[in-house]
């Protein structure tokens, strides 16, 4: 008993050891699977029909429909999905839809993101049967009175806690192809106005206020962003690295702004409704005065917000008439803002009226009624006003040129008179209050210190001659007795230098000598031991040079628009009878330079330069006084403050050739040198002017 008892007991802890086994190892897949956690939802099926998107998630579904600004657009966030197979984009043959660019999104939470481009401005309502969320595409027309859901969070029709009323928090995350901005507000964002220009950004984020703190430290492509609370909206404006392409749009409560280093090919359009920063356009064709350019591509939009975008662009305010409205249809691209806005005013027949910074939109007929309310205005109260009495004092102006002013300019009115008194610099006017005031402005404006100019010259004179001579003296004689008693000499006429040995008596035949001092001369005496027979010859010749500078530095000051004289040289007296009797008077030889300069608002200096020389030339005279010769001239050149202009050209030269001969026998060849005199005489004389202009502060 006690043996079968225990291979019972035995028996009985086998079934239950054994028992516990094929449990646990029933259980282990479960907890397998358990450990792996669950298996992630992923797209396993996207079919698209017409005006129609089935997508097939495996594992919950759970939605969110974003509309971009771009009515073509439209953005599906599943959360917690992955994209599976499904990472290329995916064309359509389908009535409605063009193609879906599948993206896996990890910030702020993983989500699958579908981006879909229609044909159409469209609305979506999705469904959702089973495992498959249908979105049903209708266009916008046929939609009109349908309300579209935007997520499907328990299928609510309104998502979120309500919309944001404050911006609460700004980060910059770095990415892999550029970067991404997150605006978070307490609430749903509101749907935004996005313009892109000049390599910024501009989002206008309506019905918020600001109560965050731009983040600092940013890095490319992200340089810098700035805000601007206005009624009713924030305006964060983010300055740019260029070639960055961004896409603006919103998720619940997160305004996400995603910069990548797409840049934009130059064929590329922007749809209807967009404002894209230009394609760099070449030096070539960068429009004068550095205006900015801009693209605008919108189809039958308000004028209204896009002459606001042209006020940011340019800097400047802008004030728009309520009368101004109408929607326009327009493509440009790169042209400048200012041609851009014109075209827009020309389109709708309106004028605009710049005031400082500030720019006046309105239509003709608002201007043309402003200016005769004005000057009806300006006639009634001129008629009831009172006749003032003002006296104006002008401190550094001509008192007459500003009367003339007022004159030309029509100040006065009819009523008006004004006088003048050069002794005090005075004016005296009276007229209507009005009057008076738009008086002292113009006198404000006119009467400012001259600007002064000193003007320095430096006149130099350089003159140069050279003569040369050759010539020839010659005579002989015969002696047929005693050498001092019997002699035939062979002579000419008498010479005032001794030739044959000292003998002065001793005549020569030829006297063709240099008649320079001093000359170099070679001599030649008797031709035999017997002197008998001799013959006398000397060549004398002569060559000179002469150099000569003459600098002068005259300096003088004068104030802009003013003439400058300098003057240098002699006056020649010269004697006249009248009934009074005989009068000494003068004549001018000299140089003149007459230089106005007129100063520019750059500091560049006109200078109307005018130069004059008369000369005395005493090889021409007349009762013994000599001739004047003149020479003149007179040019206008552009100069900075401080470079010199030089003036040359004012030369004379003169060559002189003389021969002395005896004549016939002297054009015989070689032994016609022994016949004649040469002489050459080259002479040269120039006046060089260098003038620099300085401005006197």
């Amino acid at each position: 008993m006690k043996k079968e008892s225990g291979v019972t007991c035995l028996k009985s802890k086998s079934s239950i050891i054994l028992s516990f086994l094929i449990l646990f190892i029933s259980c282990m897949p479960v907890y397998a699977e358990d450990a792996g956690g669950a298996a992630k939802a992923e797209i396993t099926g996207l079919e698209i029909a017409d005006f129609a998107v089935r997508i097939k998630v495996a594992g919950p579904i759970k939605y969110k429909i974003y509309k971009p600004e771009d009515p073509f657009r439209l953005i599906v966030d599943l959360e917690g999905v992955s994209i599976g197979k499904f990472k290329d984009k995916i064309f359509s043959d389908k009535a409605g839809i063009t193609d879906i660019s599948p993206v896996q999104v990890q910030t702020p939470a993983p989500a699958a993101r579908l981006n879909i481009l229609l044909q159409a401005p469209s609305t979506v309502i999705p469904e959702i049967n089973g495992d498959t969320l249908v979105l049903n595409i209708k266009e916008a027309a046929k939609a009109k009175d349908e309300q579209v859901p935007a997520s499907s969070d328990a299928q609510a029709a309104e998502a979120g806690d309500g919309a944001a009323e404050e911006i609460t928090k700004i980060t910059f995350n770095k990415t892999d192809d550029g970067g991404e901005l997150i605006i978070k507000g307490d609430g749903t964002i509101p749907s935004p106005a996005v313009f892109e220009l000049d390599n910024k950004v501009v989002i206008d984020i309506p019905g918020v206020v600001m109560k965050a703190s731009p983040a600092s430290g940013f890095s490319s492509p992200l340089k810098d962003i700035k805000y601007r609370v206005e009624e009713g909206r924030v305006r964060l404006i983010l300055d740019l690295d260029g070639g960055f392409d961004t896409e603006v749009f919103a998720l619940d409560d997160e305004l996400f702004v995603d910069m990548s280093g797409k840049v934009l090919s130059k064929g590329k359009e922007r749809p209807a409704g967009s404002v894209s920063q230009p394609v760099p356009a070449k030096k070539e064709d960068e429009p004068k005065g550095g205006s900015k350019l801009i693209s605008l591509d919108f189809q039958d939009a308000d004028i209204i917000p896009i002459l606001r975008l042209l006020s940011d662009v340019s800097g400047y305010n802008i004030v728009i008439h309520p009368d101004v409205k109408g929607k326009i249809t327009m493509k440009l691209i790169n042209v400048p803002w200012e041609q851009a806005l014109d075209i827009i005013l020309k389109t709708f027949n309106l004028e605009k009226v710049i005031d400082g910074n500030v720019i006046r939109v309105a239509t003709l007929k608002v201007f043309q009624d402003e200016r005769k309310a004005v000057a009806e205005t300006k006639e009634v109260f001129g008629k009831a006003e009172d006749i003032v009495t003002k006296v104006f004092v002008v401190n550094y102006a001509n008192v007459d040129k500003i009367k003339d002013s007022i004159d030309k300019a029509k100040l006065l009115s009819p009523r008006g008179n004004i006088s003048t008194d050069p002794r005090t610099r005075s004016m005296i006017v009276k007229d209507v209050p009005s009057s008076l005031g738009e008086i002292q402005k113009l006198i404000d404006t006119l009467d400012k210190p001259t600007t002064q100019v000193l003007i320095e010259a430096r006149i130099v004179e350089v003159s140069t001659n050279y003569s040369r001579e050759l010539g020839v003296e010659w005579g002989g004689r015969w002696l047929n007795g005693p050498l001092d008693s019997m002699k035939t000499p062979i002579t000419g006429s008498v010479s005032s230098s001794p030739v044959l040995g000292g003998n002065t008596l001793n005549p020569s035949l030829v006297s063709l000598g240099a008649t320079g001092t001093p000359t170099g001369a070679i001599t030649v005496g008797y031709l035999n031991a017997a002197q008998t027979f001799g013959l006398d010859l000397r060549i004398s010749a002569l060559e000179a040079n002469g150099k000569g500078k003459v600098v002068s530095n005259p300096k003088i000051m004068t104030v802009d628009n003013e003439k400058a004289v300098i003057k240098q040289g002699r006056r020649i007296p010269y004697s006249t009878v009248s009934n009074s009797g005989t009068q000494v008077q003068f004549v001018d030889a000299s140089l003149d330079l007459i230089v106005t300069p007129q100063v520019g608002p750059d500091k560049t200096i006109l200078l109307i330069i005018q130069a004059n020389k008369n000369e005395a030339d005493f090889s021409q005279t007349s009762q013994g006084l000599p001739s004047i010769r003149t020479s003149e001239a007179t040019t206008q050149v552009l100069v900075r403050d401080g470079e010199t202009v030089v003036i040359g050209g004012i030369l004379k030269t003169s060559e002189t050739d003389n021969e002395n001969n005896v004549p016939g026998i002297s054009k015989i060849p070689v032994l016609g040198w022994l016949f004649k005199r040469k002489a050459a005489v080259t002479s040269s004389e120039e006046q060089l002017i260098f003038i620099t202009p300085r401005i006197v502060k």
